[in-house]
């Protein structure tokens, strides 16, 4: 019986191979053909363009999965060609998890430039210049605090590998496997095998009669660490969702109130701009995000489960190249300057030399 994660990895290849041919093009048509994407928002969907190529070439060597058991969750590697590197496998779900929440600033990002073209073109020229480095090292800060976090408190302890161990598998004929087994039996692995981060907070105080304070678990040890990731993570990425939200139903407002004055091509402009964001906003919001709250916060409240979460990275594997060709569909001059390229092809094979 095949199994969903050897599925996935089927998934993570297909994503990667179609970013690299699709934001590659991307990255050629902006470059050389496309003329009214100028100035810093030309850096900016170039610099998100190539981190999507980077985020899914991360993905293939992090290869991440999840498995959420319990009161608990294991984010580990399903890389098979660099197995005898553990560390290296480790640190990699970190960088892949910094990336991710990198690319959802960058969003936040252009969403304060696009808001502030409209609202204030005074503010909007200083995220040209120096103000590059500025809000690319807020993207990059911005990642690398949710991917250092992850790093740091999930990495396994004697404490967590020892209480994963006595976790019982809430399963209706064996109550009594245990969680290495449970992972052995899902994908054919030892939990001692794996390079994996481990996240088991135990603060559920309405749920887990044997918490005996908000941080202190049965055993007297205390999970700071993990509550950190939690906590601090979580504000990292609803930051980015408090600007893309105001921002964007300000933009909106500015733009049903002022564009009867503006002229029709930057009018139309402008509201393709915006379309674009909501879009690169929404695919990952679905298809990442919303899964991923549950996963992260599931041990909270002690839902006996056992469920191969990790199809949540398989999907998102798939979201930039869905985010650039809806970009390139929703800005019209990408869509002339493809068919004039498809043209172009098309007349030389017909009629070569």
């Amino acid at each position: 019986m095949v199994r969903f994660f050897e599925i996935s990895d089927i998934l993570t290849k297909f994503g990667v191979a179609s970013v690299l041919i699709v934001n590659t093009f991307f990255i050629f048509l902006t470059v050389f053909h496309v003329k009214r994407i100028v100035g810093t928002y030309r850096k900016m969907v170039l610099i998100f363009a190539s981190m999507g190529i980077v985020f899914s070439a991360s993905e293939l060597i992090a290869r991440p999965f999840v498995h959420n058991y319990n009161k608990g969750w294991v984010f580990f590697s399903l890389n098979t060609w660099l197995e005898s590197y553990q560390s290296f496998l480790q640190f990699s779900l970190a960088v892949y998890a910094s990336f991710y929440l990198s690319m959802v600033s960058l969003i936040s990002v252009q969403f304060l430039f696009r808001y502030f073209t409209l609202i204030n073109p005074k503010i909007a020229k200083k995220f040209s210049g120096r103000g590059i480095f500025i809000w690319s090292s807020y993207s990059i800060v911005s990642g690398g605090i949710y991917g250092g976090l992850v790093y740091l408190f999930g990495r396994p302890d004697d404490y967590s590998d020892e209480h994963m161990k006595y976790i019982s598998c809430f399963k209706p004929h064996n109550n009594n496997l245990k969680f290495r087994e449970e992972i052995l039996q899902n994908y054919g692995l030892a939990v001692k095998g794996l390079p994996r981060l481990v996240m088991i907070p135990y603060v559920s105080f309405l749920f887990l009669p044997e918490v005996h304070s908000l941080l202190q678990s049965a055993d007297g040890s205390i999970r700071l660490g993990n509550i950190s990731f939690l906590v601090v993570g979580g504000v990292d990425m609803i930051l980015q969702y408090i600007i893309i939200v105001y921002c964007g139903i300000r933009m909106h407002l500015v733009m049903r109130k002022e564009f009867s004055t503006s002229s029709t091509p930057n009018k139309k402009l402008q509201k393709q701009f915006f379309k674009a964001l909501i879009i690169q906003t929404i695919v990952p919001t679905f298809l990442f995000v919303f899964p991923a709250a549950f996963v992260l916060l599931s041990p909270l409240f002690n839902i006996k489960m056992s469920l191969q979460t990790g199809w949540i990275y398989a999907a998102l594997s798939l979201y930039p190249p869905i985010d650039t060709i809806a970009f390139m569909l929703l800005v019209s001059e990408y869509r002339k300057v493809t068919e004039g390229e498809w043209s172009l092809l098309t007349l030389q094979i017909n009629f070569p030399g």
